[in-house]
Formats: structure tokens, C-alpha cells, sequence
């Protein structure tokens, strides 16, 4: 088994920091890693922080935590980055009760 987790008891980050991974060179690692698997899009790291984020909160991860665990210290840029993810609005109407409890009559269906 694999794990990830840092071996240093008394670093600040929970995964290991890559060397290599500074000056701009993990964008490269990542346009190299796309080229061989065939994605041809232009995708950045931005990009991926925001999509991890996104897919947390669609299935119900709380934001704060989010927001934490991504890096962000900012809820505005935060809400920016995830802005069209809908998951904002997701559930809103759930409480809306608007269907009629009791059975109407003279109601024609649109089935066969």
C-alpha cells in the first residue's frame, strides 16, 4: 500500500511537497501529463483546485471545510472560483411545497 500522508511529524502539510514543483515547473509537469494521455485542453492547476472544490461540495461536503482543505483564505475568491458550479443553489427549492396533497379531479393526463 501507498501512502501519501508526510512522514515529517512536525511539517505544516499534510502530503509531501514535490521538489521540482516550484517556479512555474508543476504547470509544465501538468501539460506533459495531458499531452500523454491524450488531453489536448488547456487545463491548469487553478483549473483542477476549482473542479476538486466544485465535486466536494455537489456531494455535500461542508464549504468551510472546502475552502480550507483547497488552500482558499478568502470566501470571495472562494465563491468566485466555484461560481459555476450551481452547487450554491443546489436544494434551495427542496422545501417548496407545491404539489397538492389531496387528489384532483377533472385533471386531464397527458399520457396515454
Amino acid at each position: 500500500m501507498i501512502y501519501l500522508r508526510n512522514s515529517d511529524p512536525n511539517s505544516k502539510y499534510v502530503l509531501p511537497r514535490l521538489t521540482g514543483w516550484t517556479g512555474g515547473s508543476a504547470g509544465k509537469i501538468l501539460r506533459m501529463f495531458l499531452e500523454r494521455i491524450g488531453i489536448e485542453k488547456h487545463v491548469t492547476l487553478h483549473t483542477l483546485r476549482a473542479c476538486f472544490a466544485t465535486h466536494l461540495l455537489a456531494t455535500g461536503a461542508e464549504p468551510m471545510k472546502v475552502m480550507r482543505m483547497g488552500g482558499w483564505s478568502d470566501l470571495k475568491t472562494f465563491q468566485i472560483d466555484i461560481r459555476m458550479a450551481g452547487v450554491d443553489v443546489k436544494g434551495v427549492s427542496d422545501a417548496l411545497d407545491v404539489l397538492p396533497t389531496a387528489s384532483i379531479k377533472n385533471v386531464l393526463s397527458l399520457h396515454k
